[in-house]
């Protein structure tokens, strides 16, 4: 399978009555599948600790874009969430060779370059500038941040799009919902994102909504692909189920040094 081949199967799961196996890899599985719910946590708190946490500090009114609270009391968080989120999704499938690996790989390193490369200051601000935007310019650093912003956007609504086409082609049970619900679930997250993209657009071309077009769709993207990260890692039936029995090599070697 190479970059460009999109992974359309159905994912496999441990069989229900192998959870307690410690040679079914559940352990691997369960440290996997909750850092991508803890991804997508993150994706659905973002905007909303961004706002009240800068109106709890501040005392101010509502940005005009995520992005510029880089320039609030909630720098730290911004910062922090969006290189957690890269790093993450450089390294989760860096082993596998397919469109999925391709996908995650461009939109991490989108996350990173909107974490490094800030937005321009807020109109009529006095804020200094930082030190790769005295380097580099406050103008060309600005636009590496929205086309990383739209990098990162745009690729996870895809792969949110290939969650919901894997997803309904499934033939196990998530708890008592149907693969067919999943797969519309996550279809509905990347039509969120792609009517994030398409009102951000259409904002800036008319001027409609000018002082909030950016914040409403960059908030509305953020949510939709949260959502589909956290509801595919939060498999409960795995996360949650038997503790997985002793690796009787390992049980030998604690015998054997105790």
């Amino acid at each position: 399978m190479g970059y460009l081949d999109p992974q359309t199967e159905g994912p496999s799961r441990p069989d229900p009555d192998r959870l307690a196996d410690p040679d079914a890899g559940v352990l691997y599985l369960r440290s996997y599948l909750l850092m991508r719910a803890v991804i997508g946590f993150i994706g659905l708190a973002l905007p909303f600790l961004l706002v009240l946490g800068d109106l709890a500090l501040e005392n101010g009114k509502i940005r005009g874009s995520l992005s510029e609270y880089f320039y609030t009391g909630m720098r730290d968080v911004f910062v922090g969430s969006l290189f957690v989120t890269g790093l993450f999704l450089v390294t989760y499938k860096v082993f596998e060779h397919n469109l999925d690996n391709l996908l995650s790989i461009v939109a991490g390193v989108g996350a990173l370059g909107v974490a490094l490369f800030s937005t321009d200051r807020p109109k009529g601000a006095t804020l200094a500038l930082t030190p790769l935007q005295e380097r580099l310019g406050e103008g060309p650093v600005a636009t590496v941040h929205y086309v990383s912003a739209a990098v990162f956007i745009i690729c996870l609504g895809i792969i949110s799009l290939y969650f919901g086409i894997r997803e309904g082609r499934r033939t196990q049970l998530r708890g008592r919902l149907s693969p067919q619900f999943w797969r519309r679930f996550h279809f509905t997250c990347a039509a969120g994102v792609g009517v994030a993209v398409v009102f951000i657009a259409v904002a800036e071309l008319t001027g409609w909504l000018d002082a909030y077009a950016l914040i409403i769709g960059e908030t509305l993207a953020t949510i939709s692909f949260g959502a589909s990260w956290l509801m595919k890692g939060l498999e409960l039936r795995v996360l949650l189920g038997p503790k997985p029995a002793a690796d009787p090599l390992q049980a030998q070697e604690a015998a054997t040094a105790g």
